[in-house]
């Protein structure tokens, strides 16, 4: 310590005596009471910080388990991870099968619930396999159809299996109408690769048709066809007059690559399951 800190330290702590000396029991007590005040918050801070200090020198940090409570921590957040996603799924799911029965409740045809069993990589876009046939009243040439719109037909069933013929399928040919216009045409669909969502084809139509890209597609109903009418088949992307008639690109109101449960529509007479 330097000589003139202490040479004032000790002119300071005398006259603080001296101050004691001459004051009255009273006065003396008020000031000792000020000090106090004023070096409380110093004491309590420097008792607080002796203890942090003296926990930290008599608790030594035990990295292994550290390392171990971290491993348990990360466990829980993986389990937590998966009920969260589980969850998910069960809502999306519950969602989609209410979906299902308001539509079954609402409209006018006879169904048969069914679930796709398999499809094959070399016809992605054209076939799928249902868990249901012949035995719970299913026919050959059945609309399949979901809550969305028109999936395509049934074609060759067993008694427990039915293959279905895809709207995307060019083999699959459904008369159509535009919305809000009097454009009428067969919609098909059309050739594509196995990483390609292919479009569908709306030919035969009128070439002066003022037929606008969103424009909404159904099903016509014409008499002995196959597809009852009013059924939403998908939305025009482009519109393309040609020398005689003109054509529409037309994207499919279902998405096939996620197709899982359909509904197939009642022969006449059959029974609802």
């Amino acid at each position: 310590m330097k000589k003139t800190n202490l040479l004032a330290l000790i002119v300071f702590v005398v006259a603080l005596g001296y101050v004691f000396v001459l004051l009255k029991p009273n006065a003396v007590r008020t000031v000792q009471s000020e000090v106090m005040r004023v070096l409380s918050p110093f004491i309590k801070a420097g008792a607080v910080t002796e203890t942090e200090v003296k926990h930290a020198v008599e608790t030594p940090v035990d990295i292994n388990s550290l390392r171990r409570d971290n491993e348990v921590l990360q466990q829980k957040v993986e389990r937590l991870s998966i009920f969260a996603q589980k969850y998910e799924q069960l809502l999306e799911e519950n969602n989609k099968f209410r979906a299902m029965l308001n539509y079954r409740k609402l409209t006018p045809f006879k169904l048969t619930a069914a679930r796709v069993l398999r499809r094959s990589a070399s016809n992605w876009w054209t076939t799928v396999i249902l868990d249901k046939g012949s035995m719970d009243g299913i026919g050959t040439d059945c609309p399949v159809i979901t809550d969305v719109g028109l999936v395509g037909k049934t074609g060759k069933v067993a008694l427990h299996t039915a293959e279905v013929m895809l709207l995307t399928d060019e083999e699959c040919r459904v008369a159509a109408r535009v919305e809000g216009t009097q454009a009428k045409g067969i919609l098909t669909g059309e050739r594509g690769g196995l990483e390609v969502r292919p479009d569908l084809r709306l030919r035969f139509l009128d070439r002066t048709a003022k037929i606008e890209p969103g424009a909404k597609v159904y099903s016509y109903g014409v008499d002995g066809g196959v597809f009852p009418a009013g059924v939403y088949l998908g939305k025009v992307k482009s519109f393309q007059p040609r020398d005689i008639s003109a054509e529409a690109s037309v994207e499919p109101a279902v998405d096939f690559s996620l197709l899982e449960d359909v509904f197939v529509v009642q022969l006449e007479g059959g029974e609802s399951k």
